[in-house]
């Protein structure tokens, strides 16, 4: 990926955050898969475990715990990330 697919697959995983609405997150997997959404039919657990991580560290999102099965990881959009895609919206 170069820096704009990377910046583009970080925003389409932020939609993919907002848009679930529920108390429990989003797996790996059906993050990556959800992204096909926004035109990333390829993409690798990997990438999206790394960019999701990207996006953890910047405040975006966040990884809940979960006690039963903890190593089945679950991130969900923060305030933060709700608050940067809605100032994305109000610029265009």
């Amino acid at each position: 990926m170069n820096a704009e697919q990377r910046e583009s697959f970080r925003l389409a995983l932020l939609r993919v955050l907002e848009a679930n609405n529920t108390q429990y997150g989003l797996g790996l997997a059906a993050l990556g898969h959800l992204a096909t959404t926004f035109g990333f039919s390829r993409a690798r657990i990997s990438d999206v475990e790394r960019e999701i991580v990207y996006l953890e560290d910047k405040g975006y999102a966040i990884q809940l715990v979960k006690p039963i099965s903890p190593e089945n990881r679950v991130w969900r959009i923060t305030a933060e990330g709700r608050d940067y895609l809605a100032r994305l919206t109000e610029e265009n």
